[in-house]
């Protein structure tokens, strides 16, 4: 039990740490970075209205590695629908997502350096206002190594502190039971003696 209070309590630590170290007046967008921190490459906000389409271009500089892509709808309503699809120059097809929530986020591996087209369309009943993101080999993305970054310095503490939290409430109530258990144990054999 004491350990699991100890892990409570560093949790806590953690978790205030990250919050002493923000500036007054904090936001959940301050403490938490927007998902375009997440990506090296983001284009300009372009509007789609209903029932028409934009075509992103990306070019890969590096083949066989992995391309994390996503689309963040920046107005995003409850009705709001996409469908987009993925080709390069030649005509080759890499996949077709429809989606219906405000971020998505997909990866593939590139087989060839090339310029690759995503294909948006909105299948909304309003105009839409997007953003697409691209990182190539994201394990050695900027935004994930940078140590200066909104994910590292906020993201990844508070999921250290959610992780003690939960790991210290779960050894505190098994130090609970088991000591009911013993005492109850404890309780019974004396009966017997």
């Amino acid at each position: 039990m004491i350990a699991g209070a100890a892990m409570i309590i560093a949790a806590m630590g953690v978790a205030y740490s990250i919050m002493a170290n923000s500036p007054e007046g904090i936001s959940g967008q301050d403490l938490f970075p927007s998902p375009e921190s997440m990506f090296d490459n983001v284009s300009d906000q372009e509007t789609i209205d209903s029932g028409n389409a934009y075509s992103f271009s990306y070019t890969a500089n590096t083949a066989q590695v992995p391309l994390m892509w996503g689309l963040h709808i920046i107005d995003y309503q409850q009705d709001d629908s996409v469908a987009i699809s993925i080709s390069n120059i030649f005509g080759d097809k890499f996949g077709s997502f429809t989606e219906n929530d405000p971020i998505f986020i997909k990866s593939f591996t590139v087989q060839k350096a090339d310029t690759y087209n995503f294909n948006v369309q909105n299948n909304g009943k309003s105009p839409i206002t997007v953003k697409m993101m691209f990182t190539e080999n994201p394990e050695k993305s900027k935004a994930l190594t940078d140590p200066n970054s909104p994910f590292v310095k906020n993201i990844i503490p508070l999921a250290t502190a959610g992780f003690l939290l939960i790991i210290g409430i779960v050894v505190i109530v098994s130090g609970i039971i088991l000591s009911v258990v013993d005492w109850k144990r404890g309780k019974n054999q004396s009966r017997y003696i």
